[in-house]
């Protein structure tokens, strides 16, 4: 994958806050399902348990680190604008879960699973929108493509399936140091492991798709 120049216009503007505003309402809508977060929301959230800032901090925190490694590993410094999406998507996430959705806790199965189903489907969709702006995408995406530039790799499913996989891991054994007796693996469930193997399978989907309608070109 090579590099896209960057387009300021109004079109790859409004993507791109789109994209943002997708991802963050698809995060709120995983965590108020109670059937799992997102492989790296997974992490987000333990580190909001272990240190007690809010989900959309651990958030910014994360992803930060990792615009570090991949504005160096690429040595170019346009991935500094990355802190643009993480810090919108980071205060999005907080408005959504803290003051739009704050009474918003679903009991019954069926609408459980059926805000999991659309943060399952937002969060890559969310994910594609900033990867066909001409703008970095989301630090995770941009991250997942240098990785596969490293390992000369063009399998995109494979190299994010990997990338979810860590991520859970760790936050299992964050979850694990906090030791809360109610919630022995944090936010890990089922929804974690659909989302951790399918959430490469949508992101290709949706690029396919950006493509075929002239949006993207790969």
């Amino acid at each position: 994958m090579e590099m896209k120049p960057m387009k300021l216009n109004n079109k790859n503007i409004i993507v791109y806050i789109l994209g943002t505003i997708v991802i963050a309402f698809g995060v709120v809508m995983m965590l108020k399902s109670s059937i799992g977060l997102s492989s790296w929301d997974t992490l987000h959230y333990s580190l909001h348990r272990l240190t007690g800032m809010t989900i959309g901090s651990a958030v910014i925190l994360v992803a930060l680190s990792f615009t570090v490694y991949v504005t160096i590993a690429n040595k170019n410094f346009r991935y500094i604008l990355m802190v643009i999406p993480i810090f919108a998507v980071g205060a999005l996430i907080d408005y959504f879960n803290l003051i739009v959705f704050v009474d918003f806790e679903p009991t019954n199965l069926l609408l459980q699973i059926l805000i999991y189903t659309i943060g399952l489907l937002m969060l890559p969709l969310g994910g594609s929108l900033l990867i066909i702006s001409s703008f970095p995408a989301g630090v995770f995406d941009e991250f997942m493509i240098t990785m596969m530039r490293q390992f000369k790799s063009e399998n995109l499913i494979k190299v994010r399936v990997i990338m979810e996989l860590c991520a859970v891991s760790v936050a299992i054994i964050i979850s694990l140091i906090v030791n809360d007796p109610d919630m022995p693996l944090g936010m890990f469930n089922i929804g974690t492991i659909i989302f951790s193997i399918s959430v490469g399978i949508f992101v290709k989907m949706y690029l396919r798709l950006f493509e075929k309608v002239g949006l993207y070109k790969s």
